[in-house]
């Protein structure tokens, strides 16, 4: 009887699969008009960078990953410079591993504004 416990809870538990999730970052101009947007998709390890508006500079996305031994890899993937246009990026990351990314504006005065979440962060956390 207390062999069939174990059996009847691995029978639960085979074949659940946590859901693949999307994350996505934006950045608006002071008019709040969305300028760029990136999303990551952990399904398939993907960045996705689109251009929104066609005043401004180029969108591009910078990401961070920590690996399992503790080393940082960051990136930087150029966007498209033209108003609704995308471009995606293949990663491989751990499963399950926290990343942080977000999408910015190059602007021609030096300051590229990036992207902001709703607790005042400019850095988007996702899992792969």
């Amino acid at each position: 009887m207390h062999s069939m416990v174990p059996l009847a809870l691995m029978a639960t538990t085979i074949g659940f699969a946590p859901t693949a999730q999307v994350y996505d970052a934006r950045i608006y101009d002071r008019d709040s008009r969305l300028l760029a947007e990136a999303r990551f998709d952990a399904a398939g390890d993907t960045f996705t960078v689109t251009k929104r508006s066609a005043d401004g500079g180029r969108a591009y996305l910078e990401f961070r990953y920590v690996r399992v031994d503790g080393t940082v890899q960051t990136g930087r993937h150029q966007g498209p410079a033209t108003a609704d246009a995308s471009v995606s990026f293949g990663h491989d990351f751990g499963e399950g591993r926290r990343l942080t990314f977000r999408v910015c504006v190059t602007e021609e005065h030096g300051f590229n504004p990036c992207s902001g979440t709703a607790d005042g962060e400019n850095w988007t956390v996702a899992y792969a």
